[in-house]
């Protein structure tokens, strides 16, 4: 039977043999035997109540950092894309891919890219507190490792969709002249906020 690798069913299994080799003490030596079983029982209750499995959370951590460098990778390739000095940058935004800019451009794929990298944002600033609290359960550490990988796949997948949707579109697309600008930028933020919100509510 291979060994569990949650750390929950770890600690299930571990009591569970600790009781059945408690068992195994009464039977053999009788009275002496159940005063060494309440000793081993005891101990074990007190190891796994008191002594979380530091090494798996330390792991999960660095698993969870990794993947918010992958998100800070493509927040960093955008910020590089929108404001850099260097002629290739600035031919990038200007010539080949102006409607990756436009937060108000129509085209799906761009637009589901600004939803993401908003909701990015906004993430990333939330994840270090709950990684680093101190009552953080191993599920919980789990539970965050697969939102941030989520997170970072979706992103990486729509920064290069809308890079890809942009060049397509070219220098002269036609704009999506919208009357109050700032509205739609308020609703991205709604949307991303409630995403977050759902997040939390899961993890």
């Amino acid at each position: 039977m291979p060994f569990p690798e949650n750390a929950r069913n770890r600690r299930v299994l571990v009591l569970a043999l600790i009781l059945v080799g408690s068992v195994a003490v009464v039977a053999t030596l009788k009275l002496p035997g159940v005063f060494i079983a309440a000793l081993l029982i005891a101990a074990a209750l007190l190891m796994l109540h008191t002594r979380p499995d530091a090494s798996e959370q330390a792991a999960l951590r660095s698993s969870i950092r990794l993947s918010a460098e992958d998100i800070e990778d493509v927040l960093a390739e955008y910020e590089d894309f929108r404001s850099s000095e260097a002629a290739e940058k600035i031919a990038d935004r200007t010539l080949y891919r102006p409607a990756l800019l436009d937060l108000d451009c129509s085209d799906p794929t761009i637009e589901a890219f600004h939803y993401e990298i908003s909701g990015a944002r906004r993430f990333l600033r939330r994840l270090n507190l709950r990684v680093n609290a101190e009552e953080v359960s191993t599920n919980e550490l789990e539970s965050l490792l697969k939102v941030t990988d989520e997170r970072a796949r979706e992103l990486k997948e729509t920064w290069l969709s809308a890079r890809r949707a942009a060049f397509a579109l070219g220098p002269k697309y036609e704009k999506n002249e919208v009357k109050n600008r700032a509205l739609r930028r308020q609703a991205l933020e709604e949307q991303a906020f409630e995403e977050e919100e759902n997040e939390g509510r899961s993890a």
